[in-house]
């Protein structure tokens, strides 16, 4: 069951209006749509307003059809604001025989280094680069972290879907209707380590990363992805309290040790 129930819950126990965003920063930030039904429309087909397309003009592009994708290589597609936690829907398109790599980031901190203070699930084209689909790397893992535990990829070309919800220390990946990914991120006590003693790239422990930051969609040397339906509905009614700006070192988590 997804966490809409968990949601309504907590706006019940807690009596406020769920929200996960910080206060509007801007006219834009303000302007933001909502669906009617507790969700934020991040992308719809026209604009890009909740995002900051505009610091790197041309990169990212909407074409005729409604749909955003990286034009040239260059840098990724961030939100204007941070989010706490949310259920976050997005659909995505792989162009075949292309390497076809891209991903969705979530909670970044540093937006100049969000591969290392964020969370990536991973949009790839399985077969073009030859990995299983219950790969470290594969499309729909939370990349280098968790294997995506059933294959519900739909052929290149076709349009995918995640819902992802983000929850806590709880991260869970929908891929088309099917759970693939569920991780208590508390878990990451090390740096470069997950829980079953495997490496990772990460230069800290995940666990211990802030839970809020940007959402970022990765522009992966302007490789042929698409994306449309982009929205975002909270599930608490916790506010970010940071910027982005704070080094990463000072914003870490004490998390205690595996077995403690």
């Amino acid at each position: 069951m997804r966490f809409v129930v968990a949601a309504a819950l907590l706006t019940l126990l807690w009596g406020g209006t769920v929200s996960a965003f910080a206060e509007p920063q801007s006219q834009a930030d303000s302007q933001l749509r909502s669906d009617g039904g507790g969700w934020e429309i991040l992308f719809d087909g026209s604009s890009l307003a909740a995002w900051d397309a505009d610091e790197h003009p041309g990169v990212w592009q909407i074409n005729r059809q409604g749909e955003v994708f990286p034009a040239k290589p260059g840098a990724y597609l961030n939100t204007k604001r941070r989010y706490c936690d949310f259920e976050l829907e997005v659909e995505f398109k792989m162009g075949s025989r292309h390497k076809a790599n891209s991903g969705v980031f979530l909670r970044v901190h540093d937006l100049r280094n969000p591969v290392g203070t964020g969370r990536e699930v991973q949009i790839l084209d399985n077969g073009d680069y030859k990995v299983p689909f219950d790969a470290l790397n594969a499309n729909g893992a939370l990349y280098d972290l968790v294997r995506p535990a059933v294959d519900a990829n739909r052929p290149i070309g076709q349009w995918n879907r995640f819902h992802i919800t983000a929850l806590g220390s709880l991260v869970v990946v929908e891929l088309n209707g099917k759970e693939i990914v569920r991780a208590d991120l508390a878990r990451w006590t090390t740096a470069g380590k997950n829980p079953d003693g495997s490496h990772n790239k990460y230069p800290f422990a995940v666990g211990a990363l802030p839970r809020e930051g940007f959402i970022s969609l990765q522009n992966y040397g302007g490789a042929p992805v698409w994306f449309r339906n982009i929205r975002i509905r909270a599930l608490s009614t916790r506010r970010p309290r940071l910027t982005g700006k704070e080094p990463i070192q000072d914003v870490l988590r004490t998390v205690p040790p595996a077995g403690s």
